[in-house]
C-alpha cells in the first residue's frame, strides 16, 4: 500500500521482497555503520522483521516505509516515521537510510521531507526529530535540508546521537512560504493514541 507519493518516489509498507533487498543492503558497512551495525543472521533477521513490521504499522499507523523510485520501481532503501523514547519522553522520528549507490541525488531529502509533512499533517505532534550520530555528515545534511536544527545530544541505546528537530510552528512557517496550506484534519492526539504506548525499533534512522 502506497502511503506517500512525491515527484520521484513512492513510500509504501515494506513487503517480504523489500526485507530481502534491505538485508543485502545492510551488509554494506557504509550503510550499516550508522543504523546499529550489520543485521543479525538471516533466520533471526526474518523472524524479527516479520514480528515487527505488520504489528508496528497496525499499532502506530506509520513506520519505516520502502522507498521506491517511480521511474523503474527500484527499491532505494527505507524512510519513514518511528515512535522513539528519548530522555524519558516519546517523540516521532523521521528516519532514513538509502543504499550508498543512491546517495548524492537528493532522494533521501525528498523522502525525509515527505515523511515530515505526513507527520505534521496526520499526527498532533509539537515537533519531529531525527537521531543522527555525530560523524554521519550525510544524514546531518539531510536533516538540515529538512528544516531541522540541532536541539541536543541524548543517550540512546548505548549511543550519543545528536537530536535534530523541527517544530510545528517552524514547519507551518516554511509551508506558508511555499504557498502550500498545512492541513490539520484527521490528526491523532499525542496522548492516549497507540503510537505513544512505547514499542521500540532496534535500528537508528
Amino acid at each position: 500500500m502506497t502511503v506517500i507519493e512525491t515527484p520521484r518516489l513512492l513510500l509504501r509498507e515494506l513487503t517480504d521482497a523489500d526485507h530481502e533487498a534491505l538485508f543485502q543492503m545492510y551488509q554494506d558497512r557504509r550503510m550499516n555503520r550508522f543504523i546499529g551495525g550489520p543485521p543479525p543472521p538471516r533466520e533471526a533477521y526474518w523472524q524479527k522483521v516479520r514480528e515487527t513490521w505488520p504489528a508496528y504499522y497496525a499499532r502506530h499507523g506509520f513506520g519505516l516505509w520502502a522507498t521506491v523510485r517511480k521511474e523503474d520501481r527500484r527499491l532505494l532503501g527505507r524512510c519513514g516515521l518511528l515512535s522513539q523514547q528519548v530522555d524519558g519522553e516519546r517523540h516521532v522520528e523521521v528516519g532514513y537510510a538509502l543504499a550508498p549507490e543512491f546517495w548524492g541525488r537528493s532522494y533521501a531529502t525528498e523522502a525525509a521531507r515527505a515523511s515530515r509533512d505526513h507527520a505534521f499533517r496526520t499526527l498532533d505532534v509539537p515537533h519531529v526529530i531525527s537521531l543522527i550520530l555525530p560523524d554521519n555528515a550525510g544524514s546531518i545534511r539531510v536533516a538540515e535540508k529538512n528544516g531541522m536544527t540541532l536541539w541536543k545530544t541524548a543517550e540512546f541505546r548505548g549511543h550519543l546521537p545528536r537530536v535534530y528537530r523541527i517544530t510545528r510552528a517552524e514547519w507551518e512557517k516554511a509551508v506558508e512560504g511555499t504557498g502550500r496550506e498545512a492541513s490539520t484534519s484527521r490528526m491523532r492526539r499525542i496522548r492516549g493514541e497507540p503510537w505513544n504506548k512505547g514499542s521500540r525499533h532496534p535500528r537508528m534512522g
